[in-house]
């Protein structure tokens, strides 16, 4: 490889960002890093920032700008960043969030002593949204090194780790050998990546230093909700991906933390119908009951699941609201979301 790392940046619409985000990634301390940017054609002069910074900074030589021919999503542009990273490690990095000057230093410092598959630091949240104050989110300090430790924790911690292909260094051998890739999907690729890595990771550690800020801001593709009207077709995006992961699942039946996954997958399928429910004259056109039906529905069978040791009561609710007729499954459901006061 021609770097120690690559941070890869997609690039969609993100002009009034990318200069900190940009200045963030070239003020790492750590001296062999490629920049690879990817164009996603945004037509908003965030590339042309780039481009002056890149004729312009100390480190302009090491950043690299492919372009794509026309908006390819997210998905897309971060898979072109996994094929033509030229670093022994990648990072990704979105094109409004910020990173911390020694973030790359200590990710790579940890990697050569553990020769992890993967590393995971400890964030900011800094809301623009709402305009709460910003939280720090710290992970104890875990040396998971065995098969399925990591993935045991991910989905047992589901509520505290964040479930992100942003703020980790990864061994771009480990996910070329594995042969990752992102879903082609505009909302939640990350998820339905970083759920299918996780239980792939040999050796990996999590760090509680702070090396990330990651920015709630309006408009973003995670912050489409914040509209007057909301299109039926990106709710049922997200729910496809959730779709998608239950489909893999399958192939994950004797794994030891398949009733996390399970129970974490059904709880994401919950949140998508009750926020469907809290806003459904919002959503255009209506989404049906037979739809919001086919989301909750459990990936398992009730054999497999009476053989979970963890999670068996969560579960076995679940299947029993999917195979309940669609306005009755509904029904319960926003009777659960009322009492979880979500709704």
């Amino acid at each position: 490889m021609q770097y120690e790392v690559t941070i890869g940046i997609p690039v969609y619409r993100a002009v009034g960002y990318i200069r900190q985000t940009m200045e963030s990634a070239l003020c790492q301390t750590f001296p062999s890093i490629e920049f690879l940017i990817v164009d996603d054609c945004g037509e908003d002069g965030s590339i042309a920032v780039v481009e002056k910074m890149q004729q312009a900074h100390p480190r302009g030589k090491d950043i690299r700008i492919v372009s794509h021919c026309r908006n390819l999503g997210v998905g897309v542009a971060r898979n072109r960043i996994l094929s033509e990273a030229r670093g022994r490690y990648l990072y990704f990095l979105d094109s409004d969030d910020i990173m911390e000057p020694e973030t790359i230093s200590k990710f790579v410092s940890v990697m050569h002593k553990y020769d992890a598959d993967v590393i995971y630091g400890s964030w900011k949240r800094v809301d623009k949204v709402n305009q709460s104050p910003s939280k720090d989110y710290i992970y104890p300090y875990q040396e998971l090194l065995k098969p399925d430790s990591l993935a045991m924790f991910a989905f047992k911690n589901y509520s505290s780790f964040r479930i992100s292909v942003c703020n980790c260094l990864m061994d771009v051998s480990f996910l070329r050998e594995e042969n990752l890739q992102f879903i082609d999907t505009a909302y939640w690729e990350d998820l339905a990546f970083t759920y299918e890595m996780v239980t792939r990771v040999k050796r990996s550690i999590l760090l509680p230093d702070v090396t990330y800020q990651y920015l709630c801001r309006p408009g973003s593709l995670s912050h489409y909700q914040d509209r007057e009207v909301l299109q039926k077709n990106e709710i049922l995006n997200n729910a496809q991906t959730i779709h998608y992961l239950k489909e893999k699942s399958l192939g994950l039946a004797k794994e030891p933390y398949i009733p996390y996954l399970c129970y974490n997958l059904e709880m994401n399928s919950f949140y998508i119908i009750c926020h469907i429910l809290k806003n459904r004259y919002r959503i255009k056109p209506e989404i049906t009951l037979a739809e919001m039906h086919g989301i909750i529905r459990h990936p398992m069978d009730l054999k497999d699941i009476l053989g979970f040791r963890k999670k068996l009561f969560q579960n076995i609710l679940f299947w029993l609201i999917s195979r309940m007729p669609s306005y009755l499954s509904v029904s319960i459901i926003g009777l659960l979301g009322r009492i979880k006061m979500i709704l």
